[in-house]
């Protein structure tokens, strides 16, 4: 077999194959006296059928069952000897299979490009300082603060339902025309943004006396129509309500009691700092997230090439299939959202684009640099995980290959490493970000220099 590679592009490949009569002939005369052994002609008895005979009738058939059988069964060999890695099916662009002569086609391909990276040593990159925004602190705080809460029995001679009170009750009855029955609900009167079964029954519940527990009451109210499915915009609820308890939410006064029962600090001032600091190193290291954006961003200007366009598309379809993933855990579909399969793959293009050429770029820089991840590392982060989920490091390993998690991770840990070895060999300069309003001058200036010209 002889064959020859062509570079059409610097994503498209052509193969000619040749593979010699000595070797085809034998085939296809097995493939008709296969055939003759079948075969039901007038005037001649299986298998007796003369050759002539068997040429005329069944030939074409048998040579063209043949050709197919022969690409297949060679082309990955030819491409082998070229050192060369389909992206996509091959086409079959000609194919000839005559008797007597040798049996030829050519078929074409996409590949990735090769790229020789350059200028990818001494990058300007900026990086802006992280900040302890204390707005995070504030609802770390609160969050904190939300931990401790205590829902106790209700003391005094307090009369009416405040807010922060939760009442558990059985509901029986209909909303509309629809049925509506539930147990054991608790409902808290007054949080703002809770998701409520029936959306308003906190707000009647908010009438009640306390004295009402242990009793059944009937409830009629329309609820909000903001809050409600579309279906039932202003059908009137109607329950009978079990009021079998009522308590009070006792949030904690944020001082230092507070702070040592978290368990983390003596102080509320020392508990605040631990939060500003845990947020500072989160903000750091979105920090450092966004400069190796940049870094990339940087190189890919610097290296300009095109890849293979069945890259885009099945990074495209990777992430439309990803997004419906994230929707249909909400219960959601496209259509919810007034969008498509089509739509969406056209908005995510740009991003694809990005994230196909990323991976090709910093792939010829490891290979350039001899970048890569021993299975010591690999082991070791593995172990990381294991310890982490409270699982078997060998079992989660196991796991791991067999779902092809195992080839995710080490890409990402490679892919970690080449930006490590990327962003030490920039020139790293640590500023904030520009002002919105500079940047708008900025452009208003470019284009005013546009129009001059």
């Amino acid at each position: 077999m002889d064959s020859q590679l062509e570079q059409i592009t610097s994503v498209e490949c052509r193969i000619r194959v040749t593979v010699p009569w000595t070797d085809v002939g034998p085939r296809l005369d097995t493939k008709l006296r296969t055939i003759g052994r079948r075969a039901r002609v007038p005037g001649f008895r299986p298998g007796k059928i003369p050759a002539k005979v068997l040429e005329r009738m069944f030939g074409k058939s048998a040579r063209q069952e043949l050709q197919g059988e022969l690409f297949q069964e060679t082309f990955e060999t030819a491409i082998a000897t070229h050192s060369t890695r389909p992206l996509t099916q091959p086409v079959l662009e000609s194919s000839s299979l005559e008797k007597g002569e040798d049996f030829s086609y050519s078929a074409r391909f996409e590949v990735a490009p090769k790229i020789e990276p350059k200028d990818y040593k001494g990058v300007a990159v900026r990086r802006r300082p992280s900040v302890a925004d204390e707005a995070k602190v504030d609802a770390e705080l609160a969050k904190k603060q939300q931990e401790l809460v205590e829902i106790r029995p209700i003391e005094g001679d307090r009369e009416n339902t405040q807010a922060g009170d939760v009442w558990t009750l059985d509901i029986d009855g209909s909303i509309g025309d629809s049925p509506l029955s539930r147990k054991d609900l608790e409902i808290e009167i007054g949080k703002e943004g809770a998701a409520e079964v029936v959306p308003g029954l906190a707000a009647a519940l908010a009438e009640l006396p306390l004295s009402a527990v242990g009793s059944a009451r009937e409830l009629s109210f329309t609820p909000p129509e903001d809050k409600v499915r579309a279906e039932f915009k202003g059908a009137e609820v109607k329950l009978t309500a079990a009021l079998r308890d009522v308590r009070e939410t006792i949030v904690p006064e944020l001082d230092d009691e507070f702070a040592r029962d978290t368990g983390e600090a003596e102080t509320l001032d020392e508990l605040k700092e631990q939060i500003r600091e845990n947020v500072r190193k989160e903000d750091a290291d979105v920090a450092e997230r966004e400069a190796r954006q940049r870094l990339v961003e940087a190189l890919l200007e610097a290296n300009d090439f095109e890849p293979a366009p069945s890259m885009i598309t099945n990074e495209v379809r990777a992430q439309v299939q990803q997004f419906k993933r994230q929707l249909a855990q909400q219960g959601m579909t496209l259509q919810h959202i007034g969008s498509s399969d089509a739509q969406m793959a056209e908005n995510v293009r740009p991003q694809a684009t990005f994230n196909v050429k990323a991976f090709l770029l910093l792939e010829a820089i490891r290979d350039a640099e001899g970048i890569d991840i021993t299975e010591e590392e690999l082991d070791a982060e593995v172990k990381e995980m294991a310890e982490a989920q409270g699982q078997n490091p060998a079992r989660l390993r196991a796991t791991m290959e067999k779902n092809q998690q195992i080839l995710i991770l080490r890409a990402q840990m490679r892919e970690e490493r080449i930006l490590d070895f990327l962003m030490n060999e920039a020139e790293v300069t640590e500023a904030p970000d520009p002002e919105p309003e500079a940047d708008a001058a900025e452009a208003d200036a470019k284009d005013g220099d546009g129009d001059e010209g």
